[in-house]
């Protein structure tokens, strides 16, 4: 266990982003713009992208990176205390555009966004992710 001040870079990687959300809601220390954050979440990155905003976080930068087939979003966020409603692209994406595996990264979460889709019932939601399976198919040709 850290302690609130111990160290000002954290690591959090390996491991879904329910649980990444569940180490940081246990340390409200971290809400400081004191701590750089790293974190790898291994599933639900859009779902992490969304808590953070929420949250006040600002993402720095993000790196992704290929590991057994799959992609990763390498993030850096760090506590600004300026909320927001990210939008889906936001979520699905973050700042990874324009690196390397772009493509296919917009690719993997749109298959996952798919699945998600089947889901939904007719109506206003399904009708946004409609929209955003669309967008992120432009995406993963480029």
């Amino acid at each position: 266990m850290v302690a609130p001040g111990e160290v000002d870079d954290i690591v959090i990687a390996g491991m879904g982003a329910e649980t990444i959300m569940e180490i940081l809601e246990a340390a409200p220390w971290v809400f400081d713009q004191r701590y750089n954050l790293v974190l790898v979440p291994a599933t639900k990155h859009s779902i992490l992208r969304r808590w953070l905003a929420r949250r006040g976080f600002e993402m720095r930068g993000e790196t992704l990176a290929q590991a057994a087939g799959r992609w990763y979003a390498v993030m850096n966020a760090r506590y600004a205390g300026t909320e927001h409603e990210p939008d889906g692209l936001e979520c699905l994406c973050g700042k990874t555009e324009g690196q390397p595996g772009f493509g296919a990264y917009c690719a993997q979460q749109n298959g996952k966004l798919k699945k998600y889709r089947l889901g939904l019932a007719p109506g206003a939601e399904a009708d946004a992710v409609d929209v955003l399976i669309q967008e992120l198919e432009k995406r993963s040709c480029l």
